[in-house]
């Protein structure tokens, strides 16, 4: 038998977590955007900073996002570095943190939550 030397799939993990971590983000942001009429103001990056003219809340939900991004992987990668971690677990969670930022983006879903947390403040 011939035997091959494999690396520790830690920092491939912490690549899909943070991904996953960031459409979740961006979900949870147009639920938000939606929601609150301050935090649509604030998520306005192209009045706000000029990043983005002309998109208005998308380009602080798709900012905000990519920063959650950078920052959740960075910070997995150092923590999963040289580990092996169970792939079962990587891909429940990251499946979990997709399925959840998909739901989030689903204009039926989003409207219902925002009308939610609208009636409920």
């Amino acid at each position: 038998m011939q035997s091959t030397d494999t690396k520790p799939n830690g920092p491939v993990a912490a690549a899909f977590i943070a991904a996953a971590a960031a459409c979740f983000t961006l979900g949870l942001l147009v639920v938000l955007n939606d929601a609150n009429a301050d935090i649509s103001k604030a998520l306005d990056f192209s009045k706000n900073y000029g990043l983005g003219s002309g998109v208005g809340p998308l380009s602080g939900k798709v900012a905000v996002s990519t920063i959650v991004y950078v920052v959740s992987w960075i910070g997995l990668h150092v923590a999963f570095r040289g580990k092996e971690l169970p792939w079962r677990n990587v891909v429940i969670a990251t499946s979990v943190l997709l399925g959840l930022g998909f739901l989030l983006t689903f204009p039926p879903a989003f409207e219902l939550i925002a009308d939610t947390i609208k009636g409920g403040a």
